[in-house]
């Protein structure tokens, strides 16, 4: 990869996490501020524009278990994004797969202990898992301007259920 490519990767990387960073903060630890204003939600069962944030009424444990979860899929794709940097190709698809993907979900769902979530919640976390799954199929390709868009799918996929969800 010649330095200026890899350069460009890592300041699209760095500011990347960093947003997320901000995001997932706002959105964790400053669960009772509501978000102003409306969202074009993109999935169908979601899409109303004047929807405000619902806040996700859960026990205390499946709290734990969901920010544990979403803190978990943040450090995915922080050390997919440096994998991808570092042209580890193969990690960064094994990431994409395994702490993203369906896997994660299963484990997910363990931990949330049969809290009640809202249909609406479901479709946007199997989205965020399906573009996690599709992620890890093209990373091998090697192909930034292939695998690129997918890891933005992916990440704006976490974006939309943040603009939907509070805990």
């Amino acid at each position: 990869m010649k330095p200026e490519t890899q350069k460009k990767l890592v300041k699209f990387g760095t500011g990347l996490v960093g947003m997320l960073l901000f995001g997932m903060g706002v959105s964790l630890f400053n669960a009772e501020a509501d978000h102003q204003g409306a969202h074009q939600l993109e999935v169908a069962k979601v899409k109303d524009s004047g929807m405000k944030r619902m806040e996700l009424k859960l026990p205390p444990a499946a709290q734990e278990g969901l920010k544990l979860t979403m803190r978990e899929h943040l450090e995915a794709i922080d050390a997919i994004v440096l994998a991808l940097v570092h042209e580890e190709f193969s990690k960064a698809a094994i990431l994409a797969t395994e702490e993203l993907g369906f896997l994660k979900h299963h484990v997910a769902m363990q931990r949330e202990a049969g809290a009640t979530f809202p249909a609406a919640y479901h479709e946007l976390a199997l989205e965020h898992h399906r573009a996690a799954e599709v992620l890890g199929t093209v990373i091998p390709t090697k192909d930034l301007k292939h695998i690129l868009p997918h890891l933005q799918q992916t990440i704006h996929a976490c974006v939309v259920c943040h603009q939907a969800f509070r805990l």
